[in-house]
């Protein structure tokens, strides 16, 4: 009986200082800001497009909540390329062959709003993870083909192929027609030092099908003239960050 009583007091006082060590460091309540910065790589899911580098850069606001152990809520705004490419090592043109590249840069105005916990190791050093969804527009970004080849009939095709990502129209073939507005969720951790240095990684998945519906009708409507039966896929942003903050 003195042995239980004497391994449950030695539990007692453990759990107390473990549960002492883990609020030690507890982050005070309060407003702060973070200034951003960092590399993107994005993914136009369904498209046939493949991986595409980007940057970003932002600002952020969090709001520690007083008694929340580490709880807090954070939003902010972005922006931030995304989008993808495709190359072609065989492109004939009049009899010849051509390396091509495709471009398709879409550049957002971006505003994360997610909830997230942070855990303090040292006074200096601390972890964190946050979760919520993202809302989207689209404010820029130009379809590009690039050619390895000169001449004049290769430069007009190239200017053919060059056109605004988010410019409404109905031509069939400027098959890259999205729509501004995208919205989905995203989650992030990261590191910390001497509550200033930040390093975080983050997944964002678009939610959102960002073909417009008056282009979508229009490429199955010339395909259904054919008699052919057909209709595109739902396109959907993806994107992988790494980001470099400083918390003021």
């Amino acid at each position: 009986m003195k042995k239980i009583l004497s391994l449950v007091i030695v539990l007692a006082m453990v759990a107390g200082n473990a549960n002492a060590f883990e609020f030690q460091y507890e982050s005070e309540s309060g407003l702060s800001f973070m200034g951003l910065f960092g590399m993107n790589v994005s993914k136009l899911q369904n498209s046939g497009l493949d991986a595409k580098v980007g940057a970003m850069m932002g600002a952020r606001a969090d709001y520690m909540l007083p008694g929340g152990r580490g709880t807090y809520v954070t939003a902010g705004v972005d922006w931030t390329m995304k989008g993808g490419k495709v190359s072609a090592e065989y492109l004939e043109l009049n009899g010849q062959a051509y390396s091509a590249t495709a471009k398709c840069p879409l550049h957002y105005f971006e505003i994360p709003v997610r909830v997230g916990f942070r855990y303090n190791f040292m006074e200096d050093l601390g972890v964190y993870g946050e979760l919520g969804p993202y809302f989207a527009v689209g404010v820029g970004g130009k379809n590009r083909m690039s050619i390895d080849g000169d001449g004049e009939e290769i430069n007009e095709l190239e200017d053919m192929l060059t056109y605004k990502a988010f410019k409404k129209t109905s031509d069939i073939e400027k098959i890259n027609n999205y729509q501004r507005w995208d919205a989905g969720i995203g989650f992030r951790v990261g590191v910390e030092y001497n509550n200033h240095y930040n390093l975080m990684f983050g997944c964002d998945w678009g939610l959102a099908d960002i073909y417009r519906d008056s282009f979508r009708d229009t490429y199955h409507d010339s395909f259904k003239a054919q008699g052919i039966d057909t209709s595109l896929p739902k396109v959907k942003n993806f994107n992988f960050s790494i980001t470099l903050g400083y918390r003021f």
